[in-house]
């Protein structure tokens, strides 16, 4: 079982413009589009493409939370939420243009430690073999260090932590060894502080997370693909194949979605690695998370990562 927290649910309302985005003035929509957006959300999402158990978990607020939580309906994956009385999930504006994207994303839900412990219970279910997904920004006014507490309350089950996240929460949760974190490389240079000009600069860096703490690197690189880095020091590189990108949102939350469904059936490192390039290129070559077919069809094509020296 792969369980995938969402602190920071929102409605995504994703527009398509037809000409550029113009400030300070009326523009038009093309196209629209409303789903349950957070990147938990998104990685269930490809998981359950992918045919593996996945339950959703996450918190609920307000007309906008009784949005999420019907969108989430309709897909029949299984969900666990938290209701917290008297706010609102945040609405998240996804803007496409020629060729990019602007997002401007609400603020979100704060929580009490109330509902801190109510969550950690939840996940308490979980063990050996499962695999619990710590995705995307944290409540409004928690503490940075509100995954690597649910990490450390969790450390005795046995079960395998992956973290998405950026700054400060993202360094907290390494010191707790988590199995695999995700970053990009702008996550990357904002959290060392560094700039890169290649991704062949990043290789010291990747490095370097897996000294602080983390089992598993897998480093998005974009159009570059991605690199991996585990525990004894080895490094593989998989380009991603070329197409047409229509969505460059949740790219990275299904890649991270591919490389887990593949470690959760006893696949090696590498095959991960090439079903996460599969299924992050796939959706960004959709207009929303790709289906399995699409996926299937991309992974036939890729060859076999290559190990850096």
């Amino acid at each position: 079982m792969i369980a995938t927290v969402t602190l920071n649910p929102a409605v995504d309302y994703t527009v398509t413009l037809d000409t550029p985005l113009i400030t300070g003035a009326v523009n038009r929509t093309e196209h629209e589009l409303i789903t349950a957006g957070g990147k938990g959300i998104n990685v269930s999402l490809v998981l359950q493409q992918l045919e593996v158990p996945t339950t959703v978990y996450g918190i609920l607020s307000g007309t906008t939370g009784t949005m999420i939580s019907e969108r989430l309906q309709r897909t029949q994956i299984p969900t666990d939420w938290l209701i917290v009385p008297n706010q609102m999930n945040r609405i998240n504006l996804k803007i496409k243009g020629s060729g990019d994207v602007t997002e401007i994303n609400g603020r979100g839900v704060s929580v009490s430690e109330k509902e801190t412990e109510m969550l950690i219970e939840k996940l308490r279910k979980y063990g050996e073999n499962d695999y619990i997904v710590l995705a995307g920004s944290i409540p409004a006014g928690a503490s940075p260090t509100y995954y690597s507490e649910i990490m450390e309350a969790l450390q005795e089950s046995g079960v395998k932590f992956a973290v998405d996240t950026t700054g400060e929460p993202l360094r907290n949760a390494i010191a707790q060894h988590p199995f695999i974190i995700k970053p990009n490389l702008p996550e990357l240079c904002g959290m060392l502080n560094i700039t890169i000009d290649t991704w062949w600069d990043a290789i010291p860096y990747g490095k370097q997370l897996i000294e602080m703490g983390a089992q598993n690197v897998l480093l998005s690189l974009g159009g570059d693909g991605a690199l991996l880095f585990n525990s004894e020091q080895r490094v593989w590189h998989a380009h991603a194949p070329h197409g047409t990108v229509k969505n460059a949102v949740g790219s990275g939350d299904s890649m991270l979605g591919g490389f887990l469904a593949a470690c959760s059936a006893g696949k090696s490192l590498t095959e991960a690695l090439r079903l996460g390039i599969a299924a992050g290129s796939a959706t960004a070559f959709s207009e929303w998370i790709a289906t399995r077919s699409k996926m299937d069809q991309i992974l036939a094509t890729l060859p076999e990562p290559t190990e850096l020296v």
